[in-house]
């Protein structure tokens, strides 16, 4: 049963108002005063408020102000009761937080359509605001899931430096990546991005990592060795878009210490950058790039190539280069390739710092849309 509590000096007003309101299955309170109102909405806790802006020992836009302020009874409705020539008093009251108003004298039929809206109105907001705090305790529940399957330090037995920066978006997102050992020559490390925020795709990231996590765990138990090909392909093969409605792209790196080489496999992810250290030289792996996963387009191609001792490749996806400046222009790709060569020559920590601080910095500060996730490798030989 709602309850409301009818404030008003005149006792007929009051009594008419509980005859009305009672006879349509209310529980009804009435006050004579404010002084003796503020201490029954506390104890009654009504649902809504039926305030005269004419009473004996206050002001009723200051006893309105007074509920509105009270922390356990600010989210309260008001109704206001007022006279027909009233009008600026109307107005006063309703920017001071009343959510209506009922003119002396009034019909039954109003009073009671006006009062079935208020409460309709205030249950609505009130399931509105439990379903978005839900939601976001279920997105804080996503992002604890899924920051925890983000490694915190390099894998016991991994030989070649590694070191990343990962920086969620202010909403979840769906950026994973891994570094697998995959025996005593060979490590595989993998970056994913799932197009999108939320929930889902929080949780489409924690299947993918799942997945290879298990994909590589079964083909050890089998004795055989990785094929990054038939891991591409078994990807897409599993990720089908038709079935998560939602994008994947993807981009892996095996390396093999023992022949010094790299095998990289690209489905639609941002081309890695590849640095020699020796020669200076440097580039994106544009090949191959095949289609983001799911579509029924990638063939699982790879492309090996030669490294040496201090060589070193950067693995990032799309939120580094679309991170956009205030006058609406993408950090991109050449901004990213001037600032890691400017670092050749500093540690591997720090040029993956630097780069992010820059990506930081062109986007003033402000929290990412998109998560920014940077990993650099260098082949210590």
């Amino acid at each position: 049963m709602k309850r409301v509590l009818v404030i008003d000096d005149d006792r007929t007003v009051r009594m008419l108002l509980k005859v009305i309101l009672k006879k349509a299955g209310y529980d009804v309170v009435e006050c004579a005063n404010g002084k003796t109102s503020l201490k029954k909405a506390e104890s009654f806790k009504p649902d809504l408020i039926l305030l005269d802006l004419m009473l004996p020992d206050i002001n009723g836009l200051q006893l309105l102000e007074t509920f509105t302020s009270k922390e356990n009874l600010k989210d309260v409705p008001i109704i206001v009761l007022t006279g027909s020539t009233d009008e600026e008093n109307k107005l006063t009251a309703l920017r001071s937080g009343a959510v209506d108003f009922i003119t002396k004298p009034f019909l039954s039929e109003e009073v009671l359509l006006r009062v079935r809206t208020q409460l309709r109105i205030h249950s609505l907001i009130h399931s509105l605001q439990e379903a978005v705090e839900k939601l976001q305790d279920d997105v804080a529940a996503a992002a604890k899931i899924q920051k925890a399957l983000v490694p915190v330090s390099t894998p016991q037995g991994f030989r070649d430096r590694v070191n990343w920066i990962y920086e969620p978006s202010y909403n979840v997102g769906g950026d994973i990546f891994d570094f697998i050992k995959l025996n005593d020559e060979k490590e595989l490390i993998y970056l994913a991005d799932v197009a999108g925020h939320g929930v889902k795709a929080a949780m489409l990231s924690v299947i993918f990592h799942r997945f290879v996590e298990d994909y590589v765990e079964n083909i050890k138990n089998q004795g055989e060795k990785l094929e990054l090909s038939k891991l591409i392909r078994a990807l897409e093969d599993n990720f089908k878009f038709d079935k998560f409605d939602l994008f994947i792209t993807t981009v892996a790196v095996v390396i093999d210490r023992k022949n010094m080489r790299i095998e990289i496999g690209n489905a639609g992810h941002p081309s890695p950058f590849f640095m020699k250290k020796k020669d200076r030289k440097t580039f994106f792996v544009n090949d191959p790039v095949e289609s983001m996963l799911g579509l029924g387009l990638v063939e699982g191609k790879t492309k090996v190539l030669e490294i040496n001792r201090g060589d070193r490749i950067y693995l990032f996806t799309d939120g580094v280069i679309e991170v956009v400046n205030s006058s609406g222009t993408q950090f991109g790709l050449e901004n990213l390739k001037k600032n890691l060569e400017k670092n050749i020559w500093s540690k591997l920590e720090e040029s993956v710092k630097d780069l992010f601080n820059e990506v930081k910095t062109y986007k003033n500060g402000e929290h990412f849309e998109d998560d920014v996730t940077i990993i650099g490798i260098e082949f210590t030989g």
